[in-house]
């Protein structure tokens, strides 16, 4: 009998300290509830608004807009080219559909800056300027491929290799620093118009690697079996996104007509084969057009852009055409992330420089900041349902007691 009341004290008291420990946890659950969506919210507000604005490339129409009473739109339109050697070969102009080539630039500016002169009713120089450049907007285009490329010594009028990596070679044309704001370790950036083709500016990884300085302006490097000038070294941007994109391998930018005499000099023209007749394609194929437009009314920039692709059809699209502007807000990340895989499955045969992949992977991760700070708010919610029903609860309570005390008086 003995051990029979002592496990039932146990047991007993067992309960009543478990349950102690229960009407604790239950009276401070609330403020854990309530702590855990503050600190979720916090976490996701705060990553969000921290990956939106390291991505500058992403807003530069912000920067053109400024004070001004002109809004701007910053656009993207990436086509696809044909390799004959993988990564290591110039993308080639396959057709209108897929691809863009010079010619067609000249086609998409003009379009481009008439809806423009239209739309702003601009200043009355009206028209691209004698250069073919667009006159009250910016734009740029780029395409890129994997090379070797060598530092050059000079001794005795003769330049002799030192040091050869592999490097992603970046043809660029237009006004790409008004899309891409570089900070510069020395020099400047590639000319919109230049008088020698063979200049090249580094980024900051491939001139520490061959010269253990940035101060190499002048320098010589080979690309394509030909010598090239350095006139520039560009820092690119060093997040972990960034970095993850490729923004830390080892790049150099060109003028994009190097390319296109690369491609037109070394033979590597695809052959088509047309009922019979063969022809030879040497265009270098644009991978990347970009344009920083004027906006009057929200989403015309999008149209006048799809209006001026040669053969752009909205219900078969063959190029992706992106609309920078306003791409991380929660509404276009939710979109472009739901459901799971979707816009994967589409951009599937595309090439994307390193800035666009960058921009991809931050959307993946503000889609996950939405999720864990629609989480830390739920979880707001919740907390203070829970301190509200205390609240009435104990009130209840009180009013139970007085009752019973009046009753008893």
């Amino acid at each position: 009998m003995y051990l029979i009341d002592r496990l039932k004290k146990y047991i007993k008291e067992t309960y009543i300290n478990n349950k102690r420990a229960a009407n604790k946890f239950v009276l401070t659950t609330p403020l854990i509830v309530l702590l855990a969506g503050i600190a979720l919210t916090s976490v996701g507000v705060g990553r969000y608004l921290f990956l939106t604005n390291v991505r500058r490339d992403q807003n530069m129409a912000s920067y053109w807009s400024g004070d001004s009473t002109t809004n701007y739109r910053q656009m993207s339109v990436f086509a696809r080219g044909s390799r004959s050697a993988g990564e290591t070969s110039v993308p080639l102009y396959i057709d209108a559909q897929h691809s863009l080539k010079r010619s067609d630039i000249i086609m998409i500016r003009q379009s481009l800056q008439d809806a423009a002169d239209t739309g702003i009713a601009s200043s009355g120089k009206g028209g691209l300027s004698a250069d073919g450049r667009p006159q009250g907007w910016e734009d740029c285009f780029s395409s890129f491929l994997l090379g070797k490329i060598s530092s050059l010594q000079e001794t005795d009028g003769v330049y002799t290799p030192i040091t050869t990596v592999d490097a992603q070679i970046v043809g660029v044309e237009g006004n790409f620093t008004a899309l891409h704001p570089f900070a510069f370790e020395a020099g400047g950036f590639i000319p919109e118009i230049v008088d020698d083709l063979n200049v090249i500016v580094l980024n900051d990884n491939i001139a520490w690697r061959f010269f253990r300085s940035y101060d190499v302006i002048g320098r010589k490097i080979d690309i394509f079996g030909q010598n090239f000038t350095v006139i520039g070294v560009v820092s690119e941007p060093a997040d972990s996104l960034a970095a993850k994109s490729g923004s830390e391998d080892f790049r150099v930018y060109v003028h994009f007509a190097a390319l296109e005499v690369y491609a037109n000099t070394a033979g590597v023209g695809t052959t088509d084969s047309t009922e019979g007749s063969t022809t030879t394609s040497n265009d270098v194929a644009i991978l990347c057009y970009e344009a920083i437009l004027p906006e009057i009314v929200q989403g015309v920039a999008k149209t006048d852009v799809t209006n001026a692709l040669p053969q752009y059809s909205a219900a078969n699209p063959q190029m992706y055409i992106v609309s920078n502007t306003g791409r991380f807000g929660v509404i276009d990340v939710w979109k472009y992330m739901w459901p799971i895989g979707k816009t994967e499955a589409l951009l599937a045969g595309y090439e994307f420089p390193f800035w666009e992949r960058a921009a991809s992977l931050t959307i993946s991760h503000l889609f996950a900041d939405i999720i864990v700070t629609f989480t830390g708010i739920i979880l707001l919610i919740i907390s203070v349902t829970m301190f509200s029903l205390k609240s009435n609860k104990m009130s209840s309570k009180r009013n139970i007691r007085s009752s019973a005390n009046t009753y008893n008086t």
